[in-house]
């Protein structure tokens, strides 16, 4: 093992590095994207004695919890999962403390470059919201602070590589036929958040939560950020755990 791997090893096991973990767990009955495959999980065996082997199988799309977007997802040439490269799931970052938006509300270009020295090429940064705090109840499904045209062009601009948000979408809610809840932004808007995002090779991470934790851990809210979506041939998303080692603060 290199010194460098035995000092985090070293770091982890002293406290003196954290891991926080930024996913939600999933569950039967759990948040989905209005008109997403529901969240199943059901046990085929279920062992009760010695010897006895449990098997589970579950159902899902691929953009359930804590999920990240990948290429392919808006752009119809776009890369899929067993394509891209691992170095690209762990990116060094910071998490921005976006708190003072509120539910609905957009994050612009000016939201972002009050964090100008935080958005740094080739890094990735996480919106904190606060939003997570609304799992569970209707308001999740559709009323999430998201990133504007505007938003999307600036972080682009900058070189980022990796967005993540605790909303089901980066981009707003544009409404879904079948469902009441009501529209906070057009289905153009929608397309061009993640098609500027994923067409110029910046990762999108849905459904993040603990940020907030992240912010009272990790010394400057920065730290390594780990995600590996599953090696399914041809997906243009997949559910991951996402954790970010950090510095404690």
């Amino acid at each position: 093992m290199s010194q460098l791997l035995r000092d985090l090893m070293s770091g982890l096991k002293s406290g003196r590095y954290v891991m926080v973990d930024l996913t939600h767990e999933m569950y039967n009955g759990m948040p989905i994207y209005p008109g997403d495959p529901p969240f199943n999980h059901e046990y085929v065996k279920l062992g009760s004695n010695y010897g006895e082997t449990t098997l589970s199988r579950v159902s899902l799309g691929l953009h359930t919890g804590t999920h990240v977007d990948l290429p392919r997802h808006f752009v119809p040439s776009g890369a899929t999962a067993e394509r891209l490269g691992l170095d690209g799931f762990v990116v060094y970052g910071s998490v921005l403390d976006l708190s003072y938006k509120r539910f609905g509300e957009p994050i612009t270009a000016e939201d972002l470059r009050r964090f100008e020295d935080k958005i740094r090429v080739g890094e990735a940064v996480m919106l904190y919201t606060g939003f997570s705090r609304a799992w569970g109840t209707e308001e999740f499904l559709y009323n999430w602070p998201y990133l504007d045209r505007s938003g999307a062009d600036y972080l682009v601009e900058r070189g980022v590589r990796v967005v993540g948000t605790e909303a089901l979408s980066i981009a707003g809610f544009a409404g879904k036929e079948g469902y009441p809840y009501p529209a906070r932004v057009s289905r153009d808007d929608v397309v061009y958040v993640h098609y500027k995002l994923l067409s110029n090779g910046v990762y999108i991470l849905e459904g993040v939560t603990n940020l907030d934790l992240a912010l009272t851990l990790c010394r400057g809210g920065e730290g390594l950020f780990l995600f590996m979506p599953l090696k399914i041939r041809g997906a243009e998303g997949s559910p991951v755990r996402l954790v970010m080692i950090c510095e404690k603060a």
